[in-house]
């Protein structure tokens, strides 16, 4: 009988060891979605004050993005995009699709999600781009920080 009770004990132990595993685990998963919506609208403030906080500034660290090809760090990723997107355009609105993902598994996690962005230059006119983003994340001493980045659009026609 007490076989069988400590075996009762380590499968309740296990389960609850589960159980809370699982559970930060989606607690994770959820502060990681709100973080992603927290970088996405720093975009749409089209102020590096406010996006520079979400973004590792090692030199070491490539960022993709729609041109050029690649960004070597984020420095060079600040600039282009001042450059091609903030100093041309006076509005970015981005709205991200239903199939937001965050990928947890441990002190690294990655975001997948499809997007909408509605873009108005500084004459008035108004375009919309639909495209793709991925994030990877780093989980540092104060806290979760975008390390990489893919920012793509489909090729016309497809």
């Amino acid at each position: 009988m007490r076989k069988f009770s400590a075996t009762l004990c380590l499968v309740g132990l296990g389960i609850a060891s589960f159980l809370l595993a699982n559970a930060a685990g989606q607690k994770n998963q959820d502060g990681l979605l709100a973080f992603v919506h927290k970088v996405v609208a720093s975009w749409e403030t089209m102020d590096f004050t406010k996006i520079d906080p979400y973004y590792a500034a090692d030199a070491d660290l490539a960022y993709f993005d729609l041109a050029p090809l690649k960004y070597d760090n984020w420095a060079a990723y600040r600039a282009g995009a001042q450059k091609g997107l903030f100093d041309p355009n006076s509005n970015i609105k981005i709205k991200i699709n239903d199939d937001l993902y965050v990928h947890v598994p441990g002190d690294l996690a990655w975001a997948t999600f499809t997007f909408g962005a509605d873009i108005t230059n500084k004459q008035g006119a108004t375009s919309h781009l639909d495209g793709r983003w991925t994030m990877v994340l780093e989980k540092r001493a104060k806290g979760w920080i975008v390390v990489h980045e893919h920012v793509s659009a489909p090729l016309a026609g497809s």
